[in-house]
């Protein structure tokens, strides 16, 4: 296993295994005279946001997608499900609905991934409204490597994609998992991190984050739940590749302390 030492970028390799999230924050300031820059910050820094209704007592949820590349019903029942269960937005939770130009670059890097949401999203915070952007492309990672493979990355305070041809690729086949379960757990999981997950804007009330060692043997916190029953511990998504997979994974004790301490249910 490799792992980026720069705190703000956190990939995790596996060799021979699926590469379960990349976690890759934006370290850009706010200014008053742009209102889309709230939504340009650093990941995790919107933690409280998401979790609490101090500022924003409702969200809207901009669920962007390449055509063909949509999340199922059920996907997005799913995701409905998960942050009533977790987020107090009195005024509701909305999904906005985007259908983005089909990528041709090929695997999509940062940058690129960073501009088609500069050019295509429309949901930003508003009032007491926080805006969110979620991409399905029709892409893979750039960053994938090997047999090694990112299936989302969370990169701003209110931005994650989720790479659906890397999902489709799993899941095809007599012996893949259901689309739905890979969508799910990949999606969810992405948002652990936008709600501060690991020690990524929400306290940890109890230690938990994962420390790996890294090739010189140094033990570095990598931004994941220790325990392996929870959705944020690293192998998670991975996980989420296999038809073993015992029904949906959920948030471990740890990590619904520290929600519920900063905010959340």
């Amino acid at each position: 296993m490799t792992l980026n030492r720069i705190t703000p970028y956190i990939t995790l390799f596996f060799s021979f295994l699926i590469l379960s999230c990349s976690s890759d924050s934006d370290s850009s300031g706010t200014n008053t005279t742009d209102p889309t820059l709230a939504n340009k910050q650093a990941l995790g820094a919107s933690a409280r946001d998401f979790l609490s209704a101090e500022e924003f007592t409702s969200m809207n949820v901009e669920i962007a997608y390449v055509d063909g590349f949509r999340p199922s019903d059920a996907t997005l029942s799913n995701l409905r499900a998960f942050f009533s269960a977790r987020l107090n937005k009195p005024n509701g939770i909305t999904f906005t609905e985007t259908v983005v130009a089909a990528s041709k670059v090929g695997s999509l890097n940062r940058d690129e991934y960073t501009k088609i949401e500069e050019d295509n999203r429309t949901v930003f915070n508003v009032g007491d409204e926080l805006g969110v952007w979620v991409f399905f492309t029709n892409e893979n990672s750039e960053s994938d490597e090997g047999n090694s493979r990112i299936l989302g990355t969370a990169y701003r305070n209110t931005s994650c994609i989720i790479f659906g041809e890397t999902l489709r690729d799993f899941s095809s086949g007599f012996t893949g998992p259901s689309l739905t379960q890979l969508e799910t757990v990949t999606t969810e999981h992405e948002f652990g991190h936008l709600f501060g997950l690991v020690n990524l804007g929400t306290p940890m009330v109890r230690d938990h984050e994962d420390e790996t060692a890294d090739d010189d043997g140094e033990e570095t916190p990598n931004k994941h739940c220790d325990q392996e029953n929870c959705l944020m511990y690293f192998q998670t998504v991975a996980d989420a590749t296999s038809t073993t997979m015992n029904g949906l994974p959920t948030f471990g004790e740890f990590c619904l302390e520290d929600l519920r301490a900063n905010g959340g249910k």
